[in-house]
């Protein structure tokens, strides 16, 4: 195993335990899936909240934010770069660790890996909801041909989190402003019955590990955070 990820591994142990943890409780209680999503399960009506403007602006917000954080990025960095400016002190090498997060984690992990292959049933498809496809408990690999696990909006929202941990600290406003954002998503892609919340959660928890193993291949000098990077970093090239 590369020793980069054998030091995450140590310094992270509570991440990979906390998700073993919730990978095997919603194992076990699949359930809780269906309770949850019933929460929100009108029936003869459906899922009632699907459609509402504010699920409609957070769910397409999602690709217009994708394609507008990452032109701002790379402008940022093309500013910096003619001008030999550190605003927000953003380098060639910050950017290239959120392009390769965007690529790896919601680009090829969640949307080309799990939701094309993994098969699992939408909640709004399944027969416990007024469909006509099995429900199948996530980590569970299904033959329903749906593409529920995981959360391809909830893994772009937490994007937005990492991007604004690296532009303007880990603690700052920005940071929290962008969690909210991406839990809205996540709430968004639950009541329209899109997605369970194993699905959210799951794409959460991806998202915070690419995060953490790649800032070990990115920022090798510091302890897995690249935020704090920041203050070492001013006399680097981009």
């Amino acid at each position: 195993m590369p020793s980069f990820i054998m030091r995450s591994t140590r310094l992270n142990r509570s991440l990979w335990i906390g998700f073993g943890v919730f990978a095997v409780l919603i194992w076990a209680f699949p359930n809780l899936d269906l309770a949850v999503s019933r929460l929100f399960f009108t029936p003869g009506a459906g899922f009632t909240l699907k459609g509402e403007p504010w699920e409609r602006a957070l769910y397409e917000s999602v690709p217009v934010l994708m394609v507008g954080v990452n032109l701002a990025l790379i402008a940022l960095w093309w500013f910096n770069r003619r001008t030999g400016r550190r605003w927000l002190n953003f380098d060639g090498r910050k950017l290239a660790f959120l392009l390769c997060l965007l690529l790896l984690m919601p680009g090829l992990i969640v949307n080309l890996g799990l939701k094309e292959h993994w098969g699992r049933a939408r909640p709004v498809t399944v027969i416990e909801f007024g469909g006509d496809k099995t429900f199948t408990p996530a980590f569970v690999l299904s033959d329903q041909e749906g593409g529920s696990f995981s959360s391809g909006h909830a893994a772009a929202a937490a994007y937005v989190v990492a991007a604004a941990a690296i532009l303007a600290g880990r603690g700052s406003l920005w940071v929290w402003l962008a969690l909210v954002y991406a839990l809205a998503v996540g709430l968004a892609r639950l009541v329209s019955g899109g997605h369970f919340l194993s699905d959210v959660l799951t794409s959460l928890f991806l998202m915070w590990i690419g995060y953490r193993l790649l800032s070990w291949v990115f920022f090798p000098d510091t302890r897995a955070t690249p935020t704090s990077a920041r203050t070492q970093s001013k006399d680097t090239s981009s």
